[in-house]
Formats: C-alpha cells, sequence, structure tokens
C-alpha cells in the first residue's frame, strides 16, 4: 500500500509561485521564522539562493539584479532586525522605481508586544517606502496574496513591496491547488487625444529639447526616444536615473543638464546648459525633475513644457506643465511616432563641445575604466566623487549598463548592487566603483562573491575621508572638519583574507595596467586607487 503523499507547506508554495512567475534567483540571510522558507528553496533545483552577508546587502543585491535585467528582484530577512537591516535597499529601490519584492518570516501576532522574540509592526514602518504590504494570514491564500504583491510591484511605476509571511503559515500545509498566473498587465495607453495635442505642440517648436528619465529604460523605449529624437531633431538630456537612455556617442546625445556640479547642488544656474534658454519647447519623459538633476531646480525649461510619466503625480509636480500626458513610455512614444510627419529635421543645436576630462589626483581616470572595459560592461557606481563624475561624463551605450542609488543617495550600494547583477548576467563584466567609506559599509560582500562564485572587480579609491561630504565643510565651513577623515585598513590584506587578488595603483598608466589585468583574470579582483 502507497502512502499517500502529505499537503504542501505553504513555504512550498511560496517557492512553486515564485518559480512561476520566473524568479531564478533569490537573496537572503536566514532566520528562525524563515526556516520553513529555506528547506523548500533547498528543494527547488530551479530557484538559487545567494547568502549575503547580512539583510542591507541582500536588499542591494536584489536592487543590482533588478536594474540589470529589468526583472524583479526578490530578498528575504527575517522579521525585526533583519527587515529593518534590509530597509535602506527597500528606500533605495523606492527612491528609483525598481520593482523588489522583500520577503520576511513574521512572528504570529499582530501584537507588536506579543512577547515573541523579532516581534515588531513590519506593515507600518515599511509604508512609507514601499508600494503595498502584503501579510499572509493562510497558507490557502498564500498565491492570491503573493499575486496581490507581485501586481503591485510591476504595475504602473514599479517599486519595492513587502510580502509579511507568519513562520505558522510557512509550515502549515495546505490543498496543492495553486491557480493559474494572472495574466501580465498591458502596457498603459496614451489617450488619444493627448498624442493629438503633444504630436501638435512639437510641430510647433522650432528648437525642441528631450529630457530622458529612468521611465524610458524602465518601459523599455530607448529605441522609441532615438527614433524621436532624430525625427525632431532634438538634443537629448538625460536625468541621473536616465543615463543609459540614448548611447552616448550619438550626435543628439547632451548627457545631463550641466556639467559640473558644486558637492552639494547648489548655486548651480550659472552651470546649466545654455540650450535650455535657446530651446522654444521641452518634452520630459519619465523623468522627475530631482534636485541632482535640475542643480536644485536651478533649471528654467523653456516656456512649453510637455511631460510624459506612468505616475500622474509627477506630471507637474516641479514646473508648470502646458501638457501633460499619463502613459506608460514606450506606449506614448510609439503613438506619437505614428502621428508625428515622418521627415527628419536637421539637429538645430551643434553636439555638446568636448570638456577636458576631469581629474582625481592629477588622474583621468573614467577615461581609462572607458578604454578598458567593452561596450556591454556594467558599471555598478556608488556615492563617491568618482561615480558622481562618471554620472556626466562616463560614456555608455547600451541600456542597463550604469547602476546608481540616485535618489536615497545609499553609500555602500556598489559591491552588493554588482553581485546581484552578476547573478543574473554571468558573462558580462561588472565593476563596482566605491570609496573607501563606502566599501567599510559593505566590504564584508567580498565573501559573498567569493563563496557564491559572482566574480566582479571593485575599483576603491582610497583618498582617507569622506569625500563629498568633506568638500561641503570646506566649501561651505571655512574647513572646519569633523567626521569625515578616515582611518582605513589595509585594503590589500582585507581582500586576501577573502581570497581576493588585489592591486594597488598610484598612476593612471598602473591603474589601467591593473584594471586589465583584474578584469581578464574573470576572478573576483580589487583594484585600488591610493590618492594620498
Amino acid at each position: 500500500m502507497t502512502a499517500q503523499a502529505s499537503p504542501p507547506t505553504g513555504a512550498e508554495l511560496l517557492v512553486r509561485r515564485l518559480r512561476a512567475y520566473g524568479v531564478r534567483h533569490v537573496f537572503g540571510y536566514p532566520g528562525g521564522p524563515l526556516a520553513p522558507l529555506y528547506d523548500a528553496l533547498y528543494h527547488e533545483p530551479a530557484i538559487r539562493h545567494i547568502l549575503a552577508r547580512d539583510e542591507q546587502a541582500a536588499g542591494f543585491m536584489a536592487d543590482g539584479y533588478a536594474r540589470a535585467t529589468g526583472r524583479p528582484g526578490v530578498c528575504i530577512a527575517v522579521c525585526g532586525p533583519g527587515a529593518f537591516n534590509a530597509a535602506t535597499p527597500i528606500l533605495t529601490a523606492f527612491s528609483d522605481s525598481v520593482p523588489v519584492l522583500l520577503i520576511n518570516g513574521q512572528v504570529p501576532s499582530r501584537d507588536p508586544r506579543s512577547g515573541y522574540y523579532h516581534e515588531n509592526d513590519q506593515l507600518s514602518a515599511f509604508a512609507p517606502f514601499t508600494k503595498r504590504q502584503v501579510r499572509v494570514e493562510d497558507p490557502r491564500t498564500l498565491a492570491a496574496d503573493l499575486d496581490r504583491a507581485w501586481a503591485a510591484m510591476t504595475e504602473g511605476r514599479p517599486g519595492p513591496v513587502l510580502l509579511d509571511v507568519p513562520g505558522k503559515v510557512l509550515w502549515s500545509r495546505s490543498p496543492d491547488d495553486l491557480p493559474p498566473l494572472p495574466p501580465a498587465p498591458a502596457p498603459l495607453a496614451p489617450r488619444p487625444a493627448d498624442i493629438e495635442a503633444l504630436a501638435r505642440l512639437l510641430t510647433e517648436w522650432r528648437r525642441p529639447l528631450l529630457m530622458a528619465g529612468g521611465g524610458v529604460i524602465t518601459a523599455g523605449a530607448e529605441a522609441e526616444l532615438l527614433q524621436l529624437a532624430e525625427r525632431l531633431g532634438a538634443p537629448v538630456f538625460n536625468s541621473l536615473m536616465g543615463k543609459c537612455a540614448l548611447p552616448s556617442d550619438h550626435p543628439l546625445a547632451a548627457g545631463m543638464p550641466w556639467r559640473e556640479s558644486t558637492s552639494d547642488a547648489s548655486d548651480m544656474a550659472s552651470r546649466i546648459s545654455p540650450l535650455f534658454a535657446a530651446a522654444d519647447g521641452l518634452l520630459a519623459i519619465g523623468c522627475r525633475f530631482t534636485q541632482v538633476t535640475t542643480g536644485s531646480w536651478a533649471l528654467r525649461p523653456p516656456a512649453a513644457l510637455a511631460q510624459i510619466d506612468i505616475d500622474p503625480a509627477e506630471l507637474g509636480r516641479h514646473y508648470p506643465v502646458t501638457l501633460g500626458v499619463h502613459a506608460d513610455a514606450r506606449a506614448a512614444l510609439r503613438a506619437l511616432l505614428a502621428v508625428l510627419p515622418p521627415e527628419r529635421r536637421q539637429p538645430w543645436a551643434p553636439p555638446p563641445a568636448p570638456q577636458p576630462p576631469w581629474r582625481i589626483a592629477g588622474m583621468d581616470l573614467s577615461s581609462v575604466i572607458r578604454r578598458v572595459l567593452p561596450r556591454d560592461a556594467l558599471v555598478v557606481a556608488d556615492v563617491t566623487q568618482l561615480a558622481y563624475r562618471m554620472l556626466v561624463e562616463f560614456p555608455v551605450y547600451q541600456p542597463r549598463t550604469f547602476l546608481h542609488p540616485a535618489g536615497a543617495v545609499s553609500m555602500g550600494y556598489g559591491l552588493p548592487a554588482a553581485l546581484g547583477a552578476r547573478a543574473a548576467l554571468p558573462d558580462r563584466v561588472i565593476v563596482a566603483v566605491m570609496g573607501d567609506g563606502c566599501f567599510q559599509i559593505t566590504g564584508m560582500e567580498l565573501a559573498t562573491a567569493v563563496q557564491e562564485k559572482l566574480p566582479v572587480v571593485v575599483i576603491l579609491v582610497n583618498d582617507g575621508s569622506l569625500s563629498l561630504i568633506k568638500a561641503i565643510q570646506q566649501r561651505r565651513y571655512q574647513g572646519r572638519y569633523l567626521g569625515v577623515d578616515l582611518l582605513n585598513p589595509d585594503f590589500g590584506l582585507f581582500a586576501k583574507a577573502f581570497g581576493v587578488r588585489c592591486w594597488r595603483a598610484d598612476s593612471e598608466a598602473s591603474f589601467e595596467a591593473a584594471l586589465r589585468e583584474a578584469i581578464a583574470g574573470r576572478e573576483t579582483g580589487l583594484v585600488e586607487i591610493r590618492l594620498r
């Protein structure tokens, strides 16, 4: 007599549903209430679990995975301290509209003073920086609850979602009756009247500009943006999140609205491109007009401003609009191209004049990195002086090849986000650009790189300070420095402790030689640039 198989646990149903959504990697750190979920992952060969060294890094890995692929990233953290460690990357994803699902194993009671260890009110705490918070109360509703979380994460303007799953739900058993996946939502189409009005506006403008934000990349609208720019002969500026929207070597690529920034993005009026004053119209596509992009809103758009955005709250938020179009960027641009005159106009403005490269301690590091990396390499830029210059002057040629925590400005992003991207893209060259302050926040993830066989190259600028904040104290507070000078370890010995090879460079030539050797090795490496 054959024994009848037991019904699946809630954890098994959750893993099966994730697999059905195409999830192949999860990034996490285990905890007691999560034990049933880890056992279910152990038995699921289609999903690889990648162990971070803390939950903050796991969240950044999921974020890097999502930005590099356009697919949702999934991270796992135990309730209480684990989830709150992950709060910074979840906030980072929320700021930049990145789809990340945070799954945690919660205590059985909703009472934050129930007496269980890890007790807390996560749903309320995460509400300001997640699109939705979903608590699963019964394994029989688990699939529907995950479907609601997935829809909230991916529909419209994407963003992170918290899936709160008590341990009891994970180990309880339930009939195996998972329904089919719900259909994927269709992109939000524009109203035909809005597209007709927008086409009339653009036809009237003789000196149009385009501004590409992260919404272009999220929608996969890069090809449509290029067609529109060439049809109008319009220079294309980009926001921080829109850096990969147009190849940098295209003659209409104008880059950031400014070529040089102050340390705190203040006093920027004289640094804004003169094309904004010369233009008679600006079409912004998926662009939030943030503080850094606009030089603390020193940018003054032309009198006529049209804006396309998936989030109606962004239409006219910072600047009054002549016309706002609530739609997916790709759907809107396709509809617009279909009604615009097909003839290409001649560009009305010359390409940006080449600028002298910015140098750090006399070295042009950005040009070396671009010269060494292949065109499709991914650069993950942390919050550091070199990375900010690369946001302006580093050429990119393909979508999703430059990742940066633009909105939250989260230090320590570089290495773990690069590992998340590496998990998704095993055949690409991936480098993380970090300062010494950033690296000491998440440098332990070298252990993850080695253990999980996720080779990346870290470019570490060691100047012994939190250079961006130090620059503010120098500029605004007469050099009264406090809390910005670092006593650094020997980074070479630190890397060696994990079995990671380290190179040191103090000139352009030695940096280029080291970076070439590190990339050719196809293993995790640390290239330290010493500036002191």
